[in-house]
């Protein structure tokens, strides 16, 4: 019975690993960003830290997103910080929102993710400064009158 187990998941690994070498899956992130943009929520803003920040703090991994968020990084993150920051149904969703099989998902979420989250960090830097001008040009628009 173990070794029949073993063949059926092995046909089925190399059935799904054929299917997405076959559509590119490995290789299209087209939608992939915009999925996982959309699991993560909000962007993080002064005292008010993201949904992954506040579970990477829970989990000890704070310094790693700190590190994603400052810094330009070709880095991968590994199957378990993923695996750390996701709960399941986020990477089920995830993985059915791309059309992606599980292994594709998370060969893309783990290439992905640390880029996705420097650059939500710029961003959210770029639009707290422009809220920032905004709300000190109405200030002395105000204190000028």
């Amino acid at each position: 019975m173990k070794i029949s187990r073993n063949l059926t998941e092995n046909i089925s690994d190399m059935t799904t690993a054929i299917g997405d070498f076959l559509t590119g899956a490995q290789g299209d992130r087209s939608g992939a960003l915009s999925v996982l943009n959309d699991i993560l929520g909000p962007l993080p803003a002064p005292d008010q830290p993201s949904m992954l920040e506040h579970r990477a703090e829970e989990m000890g991994m704070l310094p790693l997103i700190r590190t994603w968020q400052e810094r330009d990084n070709t880095s991968v993150a590994d199957e378990s910080t993923i695996h750390a920051l996701f709960r399941p149904a986020e990477l089920q969703r995830f993985s059915s929102q791309t059309g992606l099989s599980d292994r594709a998902a998370m060969n893309i979420l783990r290439d992905l993710l640390p880029s996705a989250i420097r650059h939500r960090a710029i961003n959210a830097r770029a639009a707290w400064q422009q809220h920032t001008a905004h709300t000190d040009a109405t200030a002395q628009r105000a204190a000028g009158e």
